[in-house]
């Protein structure tokens, strides 16, 4: 075949194939183009995740007190929503959720919040109906999927909800994690914060073909969730609700005691009386200022400078009535039963009124808001009174500014004299495992689930419900922390000055040499006279009613016993602990200061301090709950440091000196704790000296029941005690329990029943507000208690805070009372709260 037909049969091939090729090519964009499009559109797929279940929570007997239900969420994945389409579906989702506080408005503000992410749970706990509705409704709910979600449940309630903490939304914190979404929920406080990482649990999968206009065409694929692991904790279940109970009832005992005193004093006087005397107080006091004027200025004038004019004519005298009466005023805030409450919130709509409960209400009207520099002030007149008021102002007597915003007026209407609330904890003193913990008034996590309203949050955000006051809260403790002084003086064989019988009279301490005077009643001792120490814990002392400090510019500072006038008479250190002098261990502390120049070799100053932090006080204990702040042990080096800062914790002249250190021997003045330490520190006395680091979480377990990690026990330190000591501790806190001539706490564990005589603790009362004792009603106490059993071998230990409840040995003990009954005889063996002893 020559080679053009070979050429041409080629080029006719070529040609039939390229007119087969075309052909194809036609047939695929042209009569199968469709069918293509769709394949194509069929290959996209669309990932979600579904959140895992959190672990579940139980107390060490095994009540489950945290735990996840399964609901059906309407989850909206804005990848699947055009922007032109959000408007409807909003308003689709407003119809179909029929819910008042979700109209389509705010609907449409959830789907644009950049915050959100991009699958929104906009519904939560469908019913069956309501998902198949909307899986049916598709097209009039674009981009809606109906998702399995996990949602937390609280079986018990307020009970360990302080230990337990609730869960919510994530701050910007808690998104700075890589394993947390903006929709996620997140631990918030107590253990659900603390063990967020390991009860969270790790997320599902769930894969959607869907096709170019991003519609959901069929379920691709599925990966279920995998809870979290599940927190067992130290908590019994059984003595935190007898704790909780307690401290419920120990504050509405409290609060009818507050008021029963009000009304005793007005059965004795009436308020006409009493604020004519204040009137006459007041009188008296201007006239004292005018006659020193006058003195002054006759002075000047006699060392011949010009002449000072004198006081201008008196002016009539006004005073205000919510001072002068104090806790008798009766526009003080009550509840519906008529008894005091420390706080409540009051909103005073613009051109409305409020009413402000009282044994005399009053009623609230805002004439006007207007913005004034800057700022909003509102203009409210009370039974005919008119005030110009700003943010965080006072006013009115038991008003105070919460906010002022455009069309109300909010204020907290104060009593502070009315108890505010009870705190406890109770631990294992052998192992810092805590058996019980909690403060009142509390509440139940389940609020933080179902979305907390305005009213609840404004109900308990303020009095505090939410806080835990067992870590966060920071008191003074008062005699509690004579304990420390105590273990001192039989650690160090250090014992206070012989002062003799009577009241003390001492001169201006001074470093090196003798220092001390002493006044025995009938005369003073010679300045120069040496007295000497106490030898022995045996040893008496005389537990009178003062202690007076003759300072050098001459005049007298005086310290005064909680049983002031009669005093306690002569006791030694072991007495002195049982009756709660103060003397005493004010004396130790004096003797402290005196000799810190003197060639002991130790740092006397700073001794008492020492032994505190070793104790653990002053740092926070390291326990597995979120918040807890440190406390204060102060020194001197504390003391100048807040000086010059300026600090108004400080007077702003003059240096530390040593009635301070008597101050912090005796749990005044600056020193703060929590109720926590105050029952670590106990702990550590009794034990022998282990420190032990709290905890509330004794393992993490997996769904197998399989230990993820074991929480076990962690000593912070040592203190080299003599087992002397612990014994001798105990055995006076017995006492103040048992003695009935002299314990502080013999009237609050009188019906005790079985077993009081193994029950040991320490009453303690700090002053919050003073007042002289013709007007006790004026005076503003908090009350505490620590408490051990058995003090044969101890296995609890309890700290109990009343704020500005009263004296501890009448309202702290009774509470610890009914837990240790609890305790010690069971469920049937704890009796009705009752009042104790009006002691120290």
């Amino acid at each position: 075949m020559t080679n053009p037909v070979r050429v041409g049969m080629l080029g006719l091939l070529i040609a039939v194939l390229f007119g087969v090729l075309g052909l194809r090519l036609w047939t695929m964009q042209v009569t199968e183009a469709q069918a293509y499009e769709e394949r194509a559109d069929q290959n996209q797929v669309r990932v979600v995740f579904t959140p895992a279940p959190r672990g579940d929570i139980f107390t060490a007997d095994g009540v489950k007190v945290a735990g996840t239900r399964s609901a059906l969420a309407a989850v909206v994945d804005l990848a699947l929503v055009d922007k032109d389409e959000r408007d409807e579906l909003a308003q689709n989702l407003a119809a179909f959720l029929d819910d008042p506080a979700l109209p389509a408005s705010a609907i449409m503000d959830i789907l644009l919040d950049p915050n959100q992410g991009a699958q929104i749970t906009v519904a939560k706990d469908l019913s069956e109906d309501q998902a198949v509705f909307l899986m049916e409704h598709r097209e009039s709910f674009p981009g809606v999927n109906i998702i399995p979600q996990p949602i937390r449940t609280y079986p018990e309630g307020e009970l360990g909800a302080h230990v337990i903490g609730y869960i919510g939304r994530p701050n910007e914190q808690d998104l700075e994690r890589e394993d947390v979404r903006g929709t996620d929920f997140v631990g918030k406080a107590g253990v659900e914060k603390t063990y967020d990482a390991l009860i969270r649990g790790t997320e599902g999968v769930i894969e959607y073909r869907v096709d170019a206009r991003r519609k959901v065409l069929s379920l691709q694929g599925e990966e279920q969730p995998t809870a979290g692991g599940s927190l067992i904790l130290t908590i019994d279940a059984g003595v935190q609700a007898q704790l909780q109970e307690s401290l419920r009832a120990g504050l509405l005992q409290a609060r009818r005691l507050e008021m029963e005193e009000r009304v005793g004093v007005l059965k004795k006087t009436s308020i006409p009386q009493l604020l004519v005397e204040a009137l006459e107080e007041e009188r008296a006091e201007i006239e004292e200022k005018a006659a020193k004027a006058a003195e002054a200025a006759a002075d000047s004038q006699d060392d011949g400078a010009s002449e000072t004019p004198l006081p201008p004519p008196s002016e009539p005298i006004e005073i205000d009535p919510a001072k002068a009466l104090g806790s008798l005023y009766p526009g003080l805030p009550i509840d519906e039963s008529g008894v005091c409450v420390p706080v409540q919130r009051v909103s005073i709509p613009l051109a409305g009124t409020a009413s402000l409960s009282g044994r005399e209400p009053r009623v609230a009207r805002v004439s006007s808001i207007e913005e004034v520099g800057g700022k909003l002030v509102a203009t409210v007149t009370i039974e005919g009174e008119t005030f110009t008021v700003k943010d965080n102002q006072s006013f009115a007597g038991t008003l105070q500014v919460l906010a002022v915003t455009e069309d109300e007026l909010i204020v907290y209407h104060k009593d502070k004299w009315c108890p505010v609330r009870t705190i406890g904890v109770v631990m294992n003193p052998n192992d810092g495992s805590i058996i019980a913990m909690g403060s009142y008034p509390s509440f139940d996590p389940t609020v933080f689930v179902d979305g907390l309203s305005s009213e609840q949050w404004a109900t308990l955000g303020t009095v505090g419900a939410f806080q835990n006051f067992a870590v966060q809260g920071l008191y003074a403790p008062a005699s509690t922390f004579k304990t420390l002084p105590y273990v001192l003086a039989l650690e160090e064989s250090y014992y206070p000055l012989d002062r003799g019988v009577g009241d003390k009279e001492v001169g201006e301490a001074k470093p090196g040499g003798d220092r001390s005077s002493a006044a025995d009643g009938e005369g003073s001792a010679p300045a120069e006279a040496v007295v000497q120490p106490l030898q022995t814990d045996t040893d008496e002392y005389s537990c009178s009613g003062e202690f007076k400090f003759r300072l050098n510019d001459g005049t007298v500072q005086t310290k005064r016993d909680w049983k002031w006038p009669q005093g306690h008479g002569p006791l030694d250190l072991h007495g002195a602990l049982q009756a709660s002098c103060d003397l005493y261990f004010w004396d130790i502390a004096l003797r402290l200061w005196n000799e810190r120049g003197d060639d002991s070799g130790l740092d006397k100053e700073n001794l008492l301090q020492e032994y505190a932090r070793d104790f653990g006080f002053g740092t926070a204990t390291g326990i597995d709950l979120p918040f807890e702040r440190d406390g204060l042990v102060p020194d001197k080096a504390w003391f100048v440091s807040e000086q010059r800062a300026g600090s108004p914790r400080v007077r702003p002249d003059g240096p530390w000196v040593g009635g301070d250190l008597m101050d912090f021997a005796v749990g005044q003045g600056a020193t703060l704790t929590t109720p926590l330490q105050m029952a670590n520190g106990l702990a550590a006395m009794v034990n022998g000296g282990t420190v032990w680091k709290p905890r509330v979480v004794d393992q993490v377990v997996d769904q197998d029941g399989e230990v993820i990690v074991a929480n076990e026990p962690e000593v912070i330190n040592r203190v080299d005690l003599d087992p002397r000591t612990s014994r001798m501790l105990l055995a006076d806190l017995q006492q103040v329990v048992n003695n009935q001539e002299r314990g502080t706490a013999r009237k609050a564990f009188a019906n005790f029943g079985p077993g009081v005589e193994l029950v040991g603790g320490k009453t303690g009362t700090s002053e919050i507000i003073k007042a002289p004792r013709a007007k006790h009603y004026m005076q503003v106490d908090s009350a505490f208690f620590v408490g051990v059993a058995p003090v044969t071998r101890p296995e609890y230990v309890i700290a109990v805070v009343v704020e500005r409840g009263g004296s501890g040995g009448r309202v702290a003990a009774p509470i610890a009372r009914q837990v240790l009954q609890y305790l010690l005889n069971g469920p049937e063996g704890v009796t009705e709260i009752a009042p104790g002893l009006e002691a120290d």
